[in-house]
C-alpha cells in the first residue's frame, strides 16, 4: 500500500474497494467454512443417535414365536393369557383374540381339558428354523 497522501482520489477509491472486496470475500468464505462445519456436526450427531439407538434396539428385540400347550383342568383363555402373554401385547383382550384367531376358537366355552392350544410369545432369542 502506497502512503495516503500520495495516492489520486482514483487511486484511494479503486483501494478502498478492492479492500472492500477482499473483506467481502473473507467473510463468505468464514459463511461457508461455519456453514460446513455446522453442518458436519449435526451429520455426526444424527449418525450417533441413529447408530445407538439401533444398538440398543438390537439388544432390546424380541422374537415372537409361537409353541403348543395343553389345556389342562380348569383353564380359560385368560388364565393361560396370563401365563403366557408378554409386555410385548396390547393387552389380555388383545392376546385371546390372536389365541382364538390362531386356534379357530369361535366360543370360549371350545376350550376343554387336553385339547392343544397354539399360543403366541416373545424371546430376546433369535431361533432359525
Amino acid at each position: 500500500m502506497k502512503n495516503n497522501q500520495c495516492l489520486s482520489y482514483e487511486e484511494r477509491r479503486k483501494e478502498i474497494f478492492r479492500n472492500q472486496r477482499a473483506r467481502r470475500i473473507r467473510e463468505q468464505r468464514m459463511h461457508v467454512a461455519l456453514s460446513f462445519m455446522v453442518a458436519l456436526i449435526c451429520f455426526v450427531a444424527v449418525f450417533f443417535i441413529f447408530s445407538a439407538s439401533s444398538k440398543a434396539e438390537s439388544k432390546d428385540q424380541k422374537y415372537k414365536y409361537y409353541t403348543s400347550i395343553s389345556v389342562e383342568y380348569g383353564d380359560s383363555l385368560w388364565s393361560i393369557a396370563d401365563e403366557y402373554m408378554d409386555k410385548e401385547f396390547y393387552d389380555r383382550f388383545s392376546y385371546i383374540q390372536e389365541v382364538k384367531s390362531i386356534n379357530h376358537i369361535h366360543d370360549e366355552n371350545e376350550i376343554v381339558a387336553g385339547k392343544m392350544l397354539i399360543v403366541p410369545y416373545y424371546s430376546s432369542k433369535f431361533v432359525s428354523d
